[in-house]
C-alpha cells in the first residue's frame, strides 16, 4: 500500500525541502503575528488611559526575513505640551520598529550584504529567493540610496564635531598608517555631460595599525590590523575632514608618535597630509610605475629605480638630467623625462621610506604587530571598490555612487551592521517621548510574561559564505556568488 502511494506521489528531497522551507517561513510569520499582537495588547491594557486615547486598530505589513508580516496595532492620540492633538503607535516606539520601505532591519542588512557583492537586480532575485517575497530591484535601489543618505548625514555630524573638538577617541597606538587613492568610474545620465565628465574619480581612504602574519608559522602572508576606510565623491577638504574626523572619533591622537600618509602624489591626497602633523611618502608603485614608462632606456630605468630605492634621490634626478642629452634631444623621449623629473621633484620629500627618514623615530611595535613599508592601496582600491563598481558595462550617478561607496567602506571597516542599527534606532529614540515612555516601562514585565508563554524555539547553525575574511579576486567572488544564498541541491 505505501509503495502504491509513493509511486502516485512521487517527490523529490529537492521539493520536499523546498515545500518544508516555506511551511516554516509561513509558520514563523504566523508566530510573529501572534507576539505583536499581544504585545500591543499588553500595551493597550497598561497605558495611561486619561493621556491616551484609543483611537482605532489599523492593518500595516512589514517585509521580513521570513516574509511579508501582516497585523493590526492600535493608534493612540495625546495632546503635546502645547495642547496640539498628536497619533502614535505604542507597539513601534516600544519595539524601536523603524524601517526603511516597510522592510525590517533584519531584511535590509541581508539586502545591503547582497548588493554590497552584486547587482541591484541580481540582489533583489537572491532576496526574493531566500525569503519567499518578491523584491524588485527598484526597491533594493532605494534601500541603498535612503541608507546612503543617512550615512552621509552621520558623517556630516562627525565632522562637526571634529571641527568643534568635541571628537576624543579613546584607543592608544603609537603609529598610525594611512593610505589614499581614488577609483575613476562610468559616470551616467546627466553626471556624464560636460567636458571630461564620462569619468569621474572617487575618493577612498584606508587606515591601519600595522601588520600581523595571517598564519603564524605557516606562511609569511601579512594582513593589516583594524582597517578602517572612508570614501566618497567629495572635495579635497571635505574628504581630510572626513578622514581626520574617522581617526580622531577613534583614536586619542595625542599617543600616536608617528603617522605616515601613503598616496601617489595627487594635489588632493597632499591636503589630506598637511590637515595633521604626519609623514608623507609617495606610494613606490606608482615611483616605479612612473620611471619604467616615462624612461626610454630599461637599463638606465633600472639604474634609476636602484637609486630611489637606494635612497640616492639627487643620484636619480641627475641621471634622468643626463639622459635628455643621451638621447639626441628627441622631443618626444626628453618630454616624457621632463615629465618624471616634474613628478619627482613636487613629491621630493616623499621619495624616501618612512623608515629609512632621519626624522623619523619609530617606537618598537607590540607583540605580535609588524611595521613594513605602505603600499597596500591598489589592493584595497580592488576590493573595496573596484570588485562592486567596475566592470562591463556599468555606470553611475554621482548619488547612487557616492551612496554606495559608504556602504562598501563601512563594510570594509567591519562597522557596516552596527551602523545600520545605530541609523534605524536613533530615529526610534528621537521620537520617544517623555509622556509614553513610562507606560513602555510599566508594560514591560508583563510582555516578558507573554513571551515565556510561547514555544520554545531552537536557533539554526550557521556558517559562514567562503572567503568571508579573506582577501578577493575575482575568482573568489565568482564562488561566493555562485553559493549565495543557494540552497545545496541547486548547486549539484
Amino acid at each position: 500500500m505505501l509503495n502504491n502511494s509513493l509511486s502516485k506521489n512521487a517527490i523529490d528531497f529537492k521539493t520536499l525541502e523546498h515545500e518544508v522551507y516555506y511551511a516554516v517561513l509561513e509558520l514563523g510569520r504566523s508566530m510573529m503575528k501572534a507576539i505583536l499582537e499581544a504585545i500591543d495588547e499588553e500595551l493597550m491594557k497598561s497605558r495611561d488611559k486619561e493621556k491616551y486615547r484609543h483611537r482605532w486598530k489599523k492593518k500595516t505589513c512589514i517585509k521580513t526575513l521570513m516574509g511579508p508580516v501582516e497585523f493590526s496595532r492600535i493608534i493612540y492620540e495625546y495632546k503635546d505640551e502645547n495642547e496640539k492633538k498628536c497619533y502614535v503607535y505604542l507597539l513601534d516606539e516600544y519595539l524601536k520598529m523603524e524601517t526603511i520601505g516597510f522592510m525590517s532591519v533584519n531584511l535590509l542588512e541581508k539586502i545591503i550584504e547582497s548588493v554590497s557583492n552584486v547587482s541591484y537586480r541580481k540582489a533583489a532575485e537572491n532576496i526574493t529567493e531566500l525569503t519567499g517575497q518578491d523584491i524588485s530591484h527598484a526597491a533594493v535601489w532605494n534601500i541603498v540610496q535612503e541608507l546612503g543618505k543617512r550615512i552621509i548625514k552621520q558623517e556630516q555630524e562627525k565632522v562637526k564635531a571634529y571641527q568643534e573638538s568635541k571628537l576624543e577617541g579613546k584607543k592608544e597606538v603609537k603609529v598610525l598608517f594611512e593610505e589614499v587613492d581614488g577609483l575613476w568610474i562610468n559616470m551616467q545620465g546627466k553626471d556624464r555631460k560636460g567636458r571630461n565628465a564620462k569619468k569621474q574619480e572617487i575618493k577612498l581612504a584606508a587606515t591601519y595599525e600595522g601588520w600581523k602574519k595571517r598564519n603564524p608559522g605557516r606562511d609569511d602572508e601579512y594582513v593589516v590590523i583594524n582597517k578602517r576606510a572612508v570614501a566618497g565623491f567629495m572635495e579635497p577638504e571635505e574628504f581630510a575632514d572626513l578622514l581626520e574626523a574617522s581617526i580622531n572619533e577613534e583614536y586619542d591622537t595625542e599617543k600616536i608618535e608617528v603617522r605616515v600618509l601613503n598616496g601617489d602624489g595627487a594635489k588632493w591626497i597632499r591636503k589630506c597630509a598637511d590637515i595633521a602633523p604626519m609623514h608623507y611618502q609617495l606610494d613606490r608603485f606608482h615611483v616605479f610605475k612612473a620611471i619604467i614608462r616615462q624612461v626610454y632606456d630599461k637599463r638606465e630605468a633600472k639604474k634609476i629605480l636602484r637609486l630611489i630605492k637606494g635612497g640616492n634621490v639627487e643620484k636619480a634626478l641627475v641621471c634622468i638630467e643626463e639622459l635628455k642629452y643621451k638621447c639626441g634631444g628627441e622631443h618626444d623621449k626628453v618630454k616624457k623625462l621632463k615629465q618624471l623629473e616634474e613628478y619627482l621633484r613636487s613629491n621630493f620629500d616623499g621619495l624616501i621610506i618612512y623608515h629609512k627618514r632621519n626624522n623619523v623615530e619609530l617606537p618598537e611595535p607590540p607583540e605580535g604587530i609588524y611595521y613594513r613599508n605602505l603600499g597596500t592601496m591598489e589592493h584595497q582600491i580592488c576590493d573595496i571598490l573596484s570588485l562592486r563598481m567596475k566592470g562591463g558595462k556599468m555606470s553611475w550617478s554621482k548619488a547612487g555612487a557616492n551612496n554606495i561607496s559608504k556602504i562598501l567602506a563601512l563594510k570594509a571597516s567591519g562597522k557596516l551592521y552596527d551602523t545600520i542599527q545605530s541609523l534605524m534606532s536613533s530615529v526610534a529614540s528621537e521620537r520617544l517621548l517623555k509622556k509614553y515612555k513610562e507606560v513602555i516601562e510599566a508594560a514591560k514585565k508583563k510582555v516578558d510574561e507573554v513571551k515565556k508563554k510561547l514555544p520554545k524555539v531552537y536557533t539554526m547553525r550557521r556558517g559562514q559564505i567562503p572567503y568571508s575574511g579573506c582577501a578577493m579576486t575575482e575568482g573568489r567572488k565568482a564562488i561566493r556568488d555562485l553559493v549565495s544564498y543557494r540552497r545545496l541541491e541547486d548547486m549539484i
